[in-house]
């Protein structure tokens, strides 16, 4: 199977094939990292459509050597956050920080490897923990521990510098050390490290 940079390189010399596989295989990846920002399934599908036309119609003044998955995660997150907020707007929802896009986590239920008691336990404290979080805060958990992204990767989806992609991230852990203590706080490492997709 072609590297994602091959079928990208490939796409921007108008390889419609490439353009096609490239669309199916981050649609639903996309789809899924939008879901975290928005519930509104229409608003997600047409920045993701808005996405990929751009590509192509710009396709010609792409960088040629990028790590796809990061360009893509960076560019599709600029449209999405545009269009959620011209949909507040639209609702005369006054807070224009992009703190208050409701970035969320859904939990895995299967959590097998303790009890089903214990993993309730665990499942109600975090859940409590990332709804004292902020949305950024939220999201870094996700790319870093859910996508397996490095810092480096993660501050480029974000924007941001490496140095305050650290000190997010670290700011996010001190959080979940407030209702985990640090032993627990192991623990919930080691299960999100379980509960990556795989």
């Amino acid at each position: 199977m072609n590297s994602d940079l091959q079928i990208w390189q490939k796409f921007q010399v108008g390889h419609e094939a490439s353009f096609k596989i490239l669309f199916e295989r981050y649609n639903q990846l996309l789809f899924n990292y939008g879901f975290k920002f928005t519930q509104d399934e229409s608003i997600i599908e047409d920045s993701i459509q808005e996405l990929f036309v751009k590509l192509w119609c710009n396709r010609d003044n792409l960088s040629i050597d990028v790590i796809v998955k990061n360009y893509l995660y960076q560019a599709f997150r600029r449209v999405l956050v545009r269009k959620i907020e011209q949909s507040a707007r639209r609702i005369s929802i006054a807070n224009s920080s992009i703190d208050y896009l409701p970035f969320t986590i859904e939990l895995p239920h299967d959590l097998s490897m303790i009890r089903q008691e214990r993993a309730m336990e665990i499942r109600d404290k975090l859940d409590q923990a990332l709804q004292q979080m902020t949305a950024r805060q939220r999201e870094i958990i996700h790319l870093r521990f859910f996508e397996e992204l490095p810092y480096t990767d993660i501050a480029e989806i974000m924007g941001l510098s490496t140095k305050d992609t650290y000190k997010l991230f670290y700011r996010a852990l001190d959080s979940l050390k407030k209702h985990f203590g640090r032993f627990g706080l192991l623990v919930l490492l080691y299960l999100l490290q379980q509960l990556r997709p795989h």
